[in-house]
């Protein structure tokens, strides 16, 4: 996934950058990304404005404002911390005074359009952007998953998922497993947590009625 930012201000030519994500690519990710790299080039002591058709990445933004100070352990329960903690840090280091605004997205808005046209062109990096968060005076500890992957998201949830993803292969990659549902997964013809949570209710639904029998 890319992403990308484009200065509206200059007269004459529009500064742009872009570049491509690592692990756990999202939308909102990719405008975390954007916010970062324009804010780690911005002038010291600047006022600076920016632009998103984001409302997760301005709501995250002010809540992790908050919550960095307050409770770290709430904190690296938001998606995309390691970020998050890197846009806090550059903020206080050159003295940035940050206002957010929404841009309706898809609205025929010039630089809008332009940020998303190259946030195409930078998914074709080959060397994604990274973080590095060992310098990080709030990220006093990262947990990494295999030692490789950074849990930059609530860690219980996140293991939890990529475990359920582990599981799946397993099945899927069993000599007995039929290979027609193979490639009705590999299609998106079965969603695998809709039929995990079917499952689940069909189990208590059983459970009651077994209750229900025995009191009879």
């Amino acid at each position: 996934m890319g992403y990308e930012w484009t200065t509206s201000n200059l007269t004459d030519v529009n500064i742009t950058h872009n570049g491509s994500l690592e692990f756990f690519p999202s939308s909102t990710k990719a405008e975390t990304m954007a916010i970062l790299t324009a804010l780690i080039v911005s002038p010291q002591n600047s006022s600076i404005n920016i632009y998103t058709d984001s409302q997760a990445a301005i709501d995250t933004f002010h809540k992790s404002s908050n919550l960095i100070s307050i409770s770290l352990r709430r904190f690296n329960k938001i998606n995309n911390n390691i970020l998050w903690s890197t846009v806090h840090y550059i903020i206080d280091k050159l003295n940035l005074h940050i206002t957010l605004y929404k841009v309706k997205a898809h609205s025929n808005n010039t630089f809008n359009d332009i940020a998303d046209a190259q946030a195409k062109v930078g998914r074709l990096h080959q060397t994604p952007t990274s973080i590095n968060h060992r310098h990080l005076p709030s990220q006093m500890i990262t947990i990494m998953w295999n030692n490789e992957i950074p849990i930059e998201k609530d860690v219980r949830k996140c293991i939890g998922t990529i475990s359920n993803y582990k599981r799946i292969e397993d099945h899927l990659n069993h000599p007995s497993l039929l290979i027609d549902i193979k490639e009705a997964t590999a299609q998106h013809i079965i969603n695998w947590s809709w039929f995990h949570g079917y499952l689940f209710l069909f189990y208590w639904v059983l459970l009651l009625f077994f209750i229900g029998r025995g009191r009879e």
